[in-house]
């Protein structure tokens, strides 16, 4: 059994936030993002930038500038930063290159920054950003009206913004998709030739380094924006239209764009004149492999390996490589059978998509049958995420390689079986220090699994590496009998968290937006005056204004919670 934690000496009127590395970024080089970097140094430079450690910070950037768009969890050193309300920092980063638009699938780019400083009341962050914005992709928040015209599907209407404000033409929204990245994704072929004719730029790079012609290779998707992909959409269907319409009107017809519509001549011409095209990533961090792998012509994937394309090389949300899970997404076996022959990691997967040996069944069902032994016949194993309690009790017998997956311990709690996390607790001392208690309270079993973790000695006060505990995590989900659980072993009930800058009670009102269901918000404040009557501070001495409970539920404009708040006071 886990001996408990020794209680830390902490000041009850207020609550310094606390990084914590995590334990893979301790192992040397790793990727963060698209990039081989010492995690160590990656680490150095997070805590750097949330502490405004500006030496630090400039001695790290001089030593690899690369570090400033190292990624963490969708985030880049410049959000500690942020959070932070450190503009010295932020302005040092940007002058780096630091480039939020890297967030994988921009899940944390320029447009949540920027809302984050507004929010926050930091006018000084907020205008280095606009201005970095606006120099990088012509950002500006008079383009809304112009892209709701577009959404709309209402050229007349388009025509009317236009005319009231010409310059709309080449601007962009705070994602840096411009008129013809919108025209793109919505499917407008006719929009394309009206917006090339107002002086759109036509090769603009968005916030993530796609251009218009790389959106219509990649589908005309959009994560953010999906309503194209109902089949019941009255929009074009095959967006290769759209690409022949942009290559028309003018678009760089790059490696990338070739490799995707199965050009061999146009990528020959394009490799005479510089080999080391198939080894470097576009705009957009994705490779021409990658491109041709998804698109199922073998014969570029041929062109390009010859010409010393590495199929392992981190591409955008695939650190270990995108052609070969292309190659699986698609069910395209002999390009799948070539890439492993030249070496491509079978375990190979991208963000939030699974890997290369379950993307197939997603898609093709028992179809994907033959792949699944292709894979499984160079060494693919199955992940913990598609593994039953019996299989990861197995895996855990015979200290199977799928251990060190860094979803193995998540996916053990996620079944709620106590009996197998027990198992896995006892099996090895690396296995306890997996198990993290804000992932059991999101379990179903929850009360019962945080009791029986408390018990066997785990601390209600370790966190997640942006300072956010379990009790964090308790307040949010409105679990009162966890949260109780917590607090009884020896939770800190004022701790703070580093990007809201909040307590355990400051999260509560934080999640407590307006909802327009009365039994939720009653539950909502039920959570509040809990943590309220167990002693949580309505205000502490060092809150940042914009962070206490009292401005989220002023902000939100939960009337109830602010007279508890008020009285607590």
């Amino acid at each position: 059994m886990r001996k408990p934690s020794s209680k830390r000496s902490r000041n009850p009127e207020t609550s310094v936030p606390r990084l914590t590395q995590p334990e893979t970024m301790k192992a040397g080089k790793g990727v963060y993002g698209v990039e081989m970097l010492n995690g160590n140094e990656v680490w150095a430079l997070f805590e750097a930038s949330a502490l405004g450690n500006k030496s630090k910070v400039k001695t790290l950037l001089a030593k690899d500038r690369r570090l400033a768009n190292a990624q963490i969890g969708y985030r880049l050193p410049i959000h500690l930063a942020v959070y932070a309300g450190h503009s010295e920092i932020v302005q040092l980063l940007l002058d780096q290159g630091a480039d939020p638009g890297q967030s994988v699938y921009t899940y944390n780019s320029w447009d949540k920054l920027l809302a984050c400083a507004a929010e926050r009341g930091d006018r000084r962050i907020e205008s280095l950003l606009r201005r970095a914005m606006h120099k990088r992709f012509r950002y500006t928040p008079d383009f809304e009206p112009l892209k709701a015209a577009i959404v709309a599907r209402n050229p007349r209407k388009v025509g009317v913004v236009l005319r009231r404000n010409q310059d709309l033409a080449r601007a962009s929204d705070a994602l840096g998709n411009n008129p013809l990245h919108w025209s793109v994704i919505t499917r407008q072929l006719g929009l394309i030739d009206y917006f090339v004719q107002h002086g759109t730029p036509i090769d603009a790079r968005r916030a993530d380094g796609q251009t218009p012609v790389l959106l219509a290779v990649n589908g005309a998707t959009d994560y953010w924006y999906r309503d194209t992909r109902g089949r019941s959409h009255p929009s074009l269907r095959n967006a290769s239209v759209l690409v022949g319409s942009l290559l028309a009107h003018g678009a760089a017809y790059t490696i990338s764009v070739a490799a995707a519509v199965g050009d061999q001549e146009r990528v020959e011409q394009l490799l005479a004149d510089d080999p080391t095209l198939a080894r470097q990533l576009d705009s957009a961090r994705a490779s021409p492999l990658t491109y041709a792998a998804q698109e199922g012509h073998l014969h570029i994937v041929r062109l390009l390996l010859e010409h010393g394309a590495d199929p392992n090389m981190p591409e955008d949300g695939a650190p270990l490589g995108g052609a070969l899970f292309a190659a699986c997404a698609r069910n395209h076996i002999p390009i799948a059978q070539l890439l492993l022959e030249q070496g491509a990691n079978p375990n190979a997967g991208t963000d939030s998509n699974g890997c290369c040996l379950t993307i197939g069944k997603v898609y093709h069902g028992d179809a994907a049958l033959p792949m699944e032994e292709l894979l499984r016949q160079h060494g693919a194993i199955t992940p913990p995420y598609a593994m039953n309690p019996d299989e990861l009790k197995q895996a855990i017998r015979d200290n199977h390689e799928v251990l060190r997956h860094e979803e193995f311990s998540d996916n053990v709690v996620r079944t709620g079986d106590p009996a197998l996390i027990e198992f896995y607790e006892d099996s090895s001392p690396a296995a306890r220090n997996q198990l993290g208690l804000s992932s059991v309270v999101a379990c179903p079993q929850a009360p019962s699994l945080v009791k029986m973790l408390l018990a066997r000695g785990m601390d209600p006060n370790q966190t997640d590496w942006l300072g956010r505990s379990p009790l964090h995590a308790a307040a949010e989900a409105g679990d009162r009998s966890v949260a109780e659980l917590l607090l009884d072993a020896g939770a800190e009930i004022n701790a703070r968290e580093v990007e809201f800058q909040g307590t355990p009670l400051a999260a509560a009102v934080r999640v407590a937006a307006p909802c327009g269901d009365s039994t939720q918000e009653e539950w909502q404040k039920q959570m509040v005056e809990f943590l309220l009557q167990r002693g949580a501070k309505a205000n502490l001495p060092d809150d940042p204004p914009w962070a206490t409970p009292l401005a989220w539920a002023t902000r939100h404009g939960r009337a109830d919670l602010v007279a508890l708040l008020d009285g607590a006071m």
